[in-house]
């Protein structure tokens, strides 16, 4: 089984790079519908609604364009691209997602962090 380190994993946003990323993650989901008959012993399930969602911790410095692209598109609702890319090589794809959330943390005598949610939209290429 390959390990793989994540200490090299990237996101893009609108084609650039994200800096300054602590953590990440990226969750796929698909919703399953109960089609069991009545009287029928074993439950059945057939595939219905795929999602994705993403969220992270990053550095915060609102003096880089992308992360305050990530803080403004928590107010404006405008829409973002998404490309999530692990040290592997492997990419999730996402050509329309939204910033749920965009939390600012601060702590006295440490470094100011953001947390980020963002909802996939549509299909999510995986390669």
């Amino acid at each position: 089984m390959a390990v793989y380190n994540t200490s090299n994993f990237s996101i893009t946003v609108a084609g650039t790079a994200l800096t300054g990323i602590v953590t990440a993650s990226v969750t796929l989901t698909l919703e399953t519908v109960d089609v069991t008959e009545i009287g029928g012993l074993d439950r059945k399930f057939v595939s219905a609604i795929r999602t994705g969602t993403a969220s992270g911790s990053i550095f915060y410095d609102q003096g880089n364009p992308q992360i305050a692209a990530l803080e403004a598109a928590t107010q404006s609702g405008n829409a973002i691209a998404l490309v999530f890319t692990l040290h592997s090589g492997a990419t999730y794809t996402v050509p329309t997602a939204y910033v749920t959330s965009f939390v600012t943390n601060a702590a006295v005598a440490d470094v100011v962090k953001s947390d980020f949610s963002i909802q996939f939209s549509g299909t999510t290429a995986i390669a």
